[in-house]
């Protein structure tokens, strides 16, 4: 993009003895209420805000009225370079390019604009991009069953001991991550105000499988499928609408579909920091009979400030989010806030460490069968993490997950640690 900028600046500042000349046939005609230099300075002034559409129709108005000013076809011609128009602007510079009048110094600025124009048009064709990646890592879970602390828990004033299995069990799993994604660049354009997006259609499959080395009830599988539009402006903003569906198995059997719609978009604020913002709309469908109470609609959303620090080596993010889930059982029905804060250090080329804090409130609607009241929780999720990508490309991962959820019933409250060591690579 530098390059660009300073490309058409040699290209107008090469103009000038060409601006001399038609402004002197311009001056040698009558004088008319149309003033060419305010509409040029107007132009001038829209560019240089940010305002590329404004722009072109200031050089347009000046060029209806006088045609001959080669100066303005050109920053016409940048103009609608900045708003991925190439094939106009191509137009606009071949325009002065054939003028006979058009001095030697001029042509060598316009044939390099030109040879700039084509190859950044060559991004815009439309073209199918994939790729494919494979995760295989090794899991310690202190918690599979999610089961209490203890193995003693108080209901109604008693002290009752829990059927072996129901409290807190640990095991070793094996994991495995497959996945493939596809983008498709259209090649379409929009104008939005005053930036331009580009269409993308993206599309993908994952397959995850954790098997317990013990606990097999607890294996875990879920296929994941999406699809859906994005759009990228040459401004400030970008975002996304997936359409995704999630088919989930517990211990071999199958356990829910899910079927969510996910928006989201960034906005730049500056070089080093985005505001990203989210939506998450969900069917969710159990299978399995004792669940059919569990049948819900899930909405969540979620806001994100984040900044890069250290030539954005360093990057810090935190925001907020809310979370309701309207299910069939009022018992398994909740709704809440959270906050999250997290960091991702690039320390060296090939190597990160990250980490997520993250707390979240649960109120539920309908009461437990014991105690006969409704559950109120607070959740605190801790992650830390670091990875390394090797020469062969392969990605060495190492991270810890601590889980601490802190239930007014003892049967729900619970802590969970979980140690992964992953291996990973794009195909």
């Amino acid at each position: 993009m530098t390059e660009m900028k300073h490309l058409c600046r040699q290209v107008l500042l090469a103009t000038g003895t060409l601006a001399l000349v038609t402004g002197g046939a311009v001056a040698a005609e009558e004088e008319t209420s149309f003033d060419p230099e305010q509409f040029f300075t107007q132009g001038m002034e829209d560019r240089q805000a940010g305002k590329p559409y404004s722009s072109i129709k200031a050089f347009q108005s000046v060029l209806n009225n006088q045609p001959a000013l080669n100066r303005a076809r050109l920053e016409l011609a940048v103009a609608y370079l900045q708003t991925l128009q190439y094939q106009q602007a191509e137009a606009e510079a071949m325009k002065v390019l054939d003028d006979p009048d058009t001095p030697p110094n001029v042509r060598v600025s316009i044939l390099a604009f030109l040879a700039k124009v084509r190859e950044e048009a060559k991004q815009l064709e439309p073209r199918h991009e994939s790729s494919a990646s494979i995760a295989v890592g090794l899991l310690f879970d202190s918690n599979v069953n999610v089961g209490p602390d203890s193995e003693t828990i108080n209901i109604n004033g008693q002290d009752l001991t829990l059927l072996p299995g129901s409290s807190a069990e640990e095991d070793t799993a094996l994991t495995v991550n497959l996945g493939v994604d596809h983008s498709y660049h259209t090649g379409m354009t929009q104008q939005l105000g005053e930036r331009t997006g580009i269409f993308i259609w993206q599309s993908g499959a994952n397959y995850y499988h954790r098997g317990y080395t013990s606990e097999d009830e607890f294996d875990l599988d879920i296929l994941s499928l999406w699809t859906g539009p994005a759009m990228i402006t040459n401004g400030n903003w970008r975002g996304n609408l997936n359409l995704q569906y999630d088919h989930i198995r517990l211990g071999g059997s199958e356990l829910a579909n899910f079927f969510s719609l996910m928006p989201s978009a960034t906005w730049s604020i500056d070089p080093h920091t985005e505001l990203t913002a989210g939506v998450d709309i969900a069917n969710r469908n159990y299978v399995r009979s004792g669940d059919q109470g569990r049948d819900s609609k899930y909405y969540a959303f979620d806001i994100a400030l984040g900044h890069g620090y250290m030539n954005n080596t360093l990057g810090v993010q935190g925001g907020i989010e809310y979370i309701s889930n309207d299910a069939d059982n009022e018992r398994y029905s909740y709704s809440g806030p959270g906050l999250f804060v997290g960091f991702n250090w690039q320390y060296e080329p090939r190597s990160q460490v990250y980490g997520r804090l993250g707390w979240r409130q649960s109120d539920y609607d309908g009461p437990e069968p014991l105690p006969p009241v409704s559950r109120d929780e607070d959740e605190i999720k801790l992650l830390l993490g670091f990875s390394h990508q090797f020469e062969n490309l392969w990605e060495l991962n190492l991270d810890y997950l601590y889980l601490d959820n802190d239930s007014n019933i003892a049967l729900y409250d619970f802590d969970r640690d979980q140690l992964s060591l992953t291996v990973s690579r794009k195909l």
